[in-house]
């Protein structure tokens, strides 16, 4: 059944908002389209599309960078988070959909929260892979849930202090195969129905968009402008999502 106008409506907008997001910070789809997706369409279609859109922006903006990538200090992330996917993935089938609701809502509250107030702390001096690795696994589980991959860390590379370009490189790397991952495991049970193709194919036009206006922003931008309203954009997503909870 094709999807209601305003279902669509919703899907393009906020794949344009997210692919935008995405192309800018090499994260942050699922952050910023959870918000809306999660109102107009059942959790079972949400994380698939989010995470096929999302993947989709890593594949058309990863050529660009492709010089700047650091598989070295990737890659404790991506063995962690590839052994984390499918436990994010089980949950899908264990979770009600107010429970996805409430809990992605919580998720990007204190994201956003611990983004803003990690300016204050101090750095974080650890260099140790297993560490590193324990992030990924947890930002994994968080993706194969909700494609929420790059939340985990991007606070842990925040909190390091890390140049600009080498965080955007573990993001890019990290989701990249995250998302890869966890499309391969949604395809493997089944949830890449009809209808999550359907919707993907009408936003496809607004994520090429997003994702070109994305990176063309990352390299003129100042990056404290943009953080400052990526973090509003997050906290207002997240307390969308909790605000039926409250009623």
């Amino acid at each position: 059944m094709p999807a209601e106008p305003l279902v669509l409506v919703v899907v393009i907008v906020g794949a344009l908002i997210g692919a935008t997001a995405s192309g800018l910070a090499g994260f942050a789809f699922a952050a910023t389209t959870l918000g809306l997706y999660a109102h107009v369409l059942p959790s079972t279609v949400v994380s698939p599309l989010v995470v096929a859109a999302s993947l989709t922006v890593q594949l058309i903006v990863i050529p660009m960078i492709w010089r700047r990538l650091d598989w070295r200090a990737a890659l404790p992330f991506l063995i962690g988070g590839v052994c984390g996917v499918p436990f994010g993935a089980a949950l899908l089938s264990v979770l009600s959909a107010d429970t996805f609701r409430h809990i992605a809502g919580a998720l990007l509250v204190l994201y956003s929260v611990a983004i803003l107030v990690s300016g204050r702390l101090p750095v974080l001096k650890v260099d140790n892979r297993f560490a590193d690795a324990a992030v990924g696994f947890a930002g994994g589980v968080l993706g194969g849930f909700a494609g929420l991959s790059g939340v985990l860390p991007t606070i842990w590379c925040s909190l390091r202090r890390w140049p600009k370009d080498r965080q955007r490189s573990i993001f890019q790397l990290f989701n990249t195969v995250m998302h890869t991952v966890t499309i391969s495991t949604y395809a493997w049970q089944g949830r890449l129905t009809a209808e999550v193709g359907g919707l993907f194919v009408a936003a496809l036009p607004a994520i090429w968009l997003g994702a070109w206006l994305g990176f063309n922003l990352y390299r003129r931008i100042d990056d404290k402008m943009f953080a400052r309203v990526l973090l509003v954009l997050l906290g207002v997503s997240g307390v969308a999502l909790l605000v039926p909870a409250l009623g």
